[in-house]
């Protein structure tokens, strides 16, 4: 054990200190916040962001990030540390060729059950709502029959002549796809192959939508990352634009302001080093729909120039638009205070536009302390919580996800650790601060 650990301590100091290396190569030649108006007529703001950004399509942020497979009567969630299963699945998308659309169908409570609980029926599901217009892989020309129409999974039946569904938790509402033509090779590979973990869980109801509840107890793979901080100023450019000359600053009790005279406004807290970028300029209300909010979140998320490979679309408030976007980690979320890999976009509507994120960003990974962790079954979670005289009523939803702790070894080092995450009084946070009485 003792060895094990001076390797492991030797590996994260080779780390850091190549962390350190590359970050000074990055100094050398450092962008500052610039208040001349020297190359304004070819600089646009849309235009600042980061080519990595870039490589992301909408496509890879709006995709499942669950999968469920059911055998023999028994719900099966599909996982792996080696094999990207949504993106295998995806590869299928693009073959097939859809021949033709059915009706939206409200069923029964009890026969969406049963849909969902159909035996050889794939499951993948989305954390919220999604829009024809971002299923573009799977429906490349979505009919007027499902104008307006919202998702959040995507059912495979592969029995004997596999069908395809698009599902809606809230109003129980169906619609049946056929195929003229498509491969399914990927989806039967992962329900069957020995390098993916199949792990029980049972479909709840929960707020107007079904929960994964892990049957048994469960092991997370437990990771740990160097965090990079990016210079403020480089966000400046990029969100305010990089040809406005009249970006002033100034330093307040807890953050350094930047603003200019057209209502644009970036806050940089010293603390927690969040950054919140608004833009009150466009404040007038907005009539628009899920495909156009879920669109133009992604375009605002771009304009920050990060690197969004990880990144994948995770709750959505029409009345409000407002998106939030998080890093997920072999499929499961980094639900951190401190926003780290969380990107929240609210759009033009009542009290202007905002992006919220933070300067830190999770780059080399590195050996972690533990390998994994294991949580006990969800329902032993929930019941804690009622024991502990918490109001079920104030549990809208559960799920597994990162918290993140500094690294006692370094700081530079951010270790992810699997907990299970409650969505108490509209936010959420580790089920053991509210048992706690930390969360009020």
């Amino acid at each position: 054990m003792k060895i094990k650990d001076n390797v492991l301590h030797y590996a994260l100091g080779i780390a850091v200190v190549l962390s350190v290396c590359l970050t000074a190569v990055l100094w050398v030649n450092p962008t500052y916040l610039q208040n001349n108006n020297k190359n304004s007529q070819s600089t646009e703001k849309k235009n600042t962001a980061s080519e990595d950004a870039s490589k992301t399509s909408i496509e890879d942020v709006y995709q499942p990030t669950s999968i469920i497979y059911n055998k023999n009567g028994q719900s099966l969630r599909q996982s792996s540390s080696k094999l990207d299963l949504i993106e295998s699945a995806r590869q299928d998308f693009k073959t097939w060729d859809i021949e033709s659309i059915g009706s939206v169908k409200k069923l029964s409570a009890k026969r969406y059950e049963d849909l969902l609980k159909r035996d050889q029926m794939v499951l993948m599901g989305f954390p919220d709502d999604v829009a024809p217009a971002q299923l573009k892989e799977l429906v490349k020309n979505p009919p007027k029959i499902l104008r307006g129409k919202k998702f959040d999974r995507i059912g495979i039946d592969l029995s004997k002549r596999p069908r395809i569904y698009l599902l809606n938790d809230r109003n129980y509402q169906a619609t049946r796809l056929v195929l003229k033509k498509g491969k399914y090779h990927n989806l039967q590979k992962i329900v069957s192959s020995n390098q993916v973990e199949q792990t029980p869980v049972e479909l709840k109801r929960m707020n107007s939508k079904y929960v994964s509840f892990y049957s048994s107890k469960v092991r997370i793979q437990q990771y740990s990352y160097l965090a990079n901080k990016d210079n403020a100023s480089t966000f400046v450019t990029r969100l305010m634009g990089a040809s406005n000359a009249s970006i002033n600053s100034r330093r307040e009790d807890q953050e350094t302001v930047y603003f200019d005279n057209s209502g644009q406004r970036i806050a940089v807290k010293n603390d927690t080093v969040e950054i919140n970028y608004s833009n009150y300029s466009r404040d007038s209300s907005k009539d628009t729909s899920v495909s156009q909010d879920l669109s133009q979140g992604f375009n605002k998320m771009q304009d920050t120039g990060r690197l969004l490979d990880d990144v994948r679309y995770d709750e959505y408030n029409h009345n409000d638009h407002q998106l939030t976007y998080r890093t997920y980690i072999n499929a499961f979320p980094i639900l951190a205070d401190n926003n780290y890999g969380t990107y929240h976009v609210k759009l033009a509507g009542a009290g202007g536009e905002r992006v919220d994120f933070s300067l830190y960003s999770l780059q080399i990974p590195v050996p972690a302390k533990k390998d994994s962790v294991e949580l006990p079954p969800t329902q032993d979670i929930m019941d804690k919580l009622v024991q502990s005289g918490i109001s079920k009523q104030k549990i809208k939803s559960i799920r597994i996800g990162y918290r993140s702790e500094v690294n006692g070894s370094s700081k530079q080092v951010i270790d992810l650790i699997p907990t299970y995450f409650v969505q108490y009084n509209g936010s959420w946070v580790d089920y053991q601060s509210v048992l706690d009485g930390k969360v009020s």
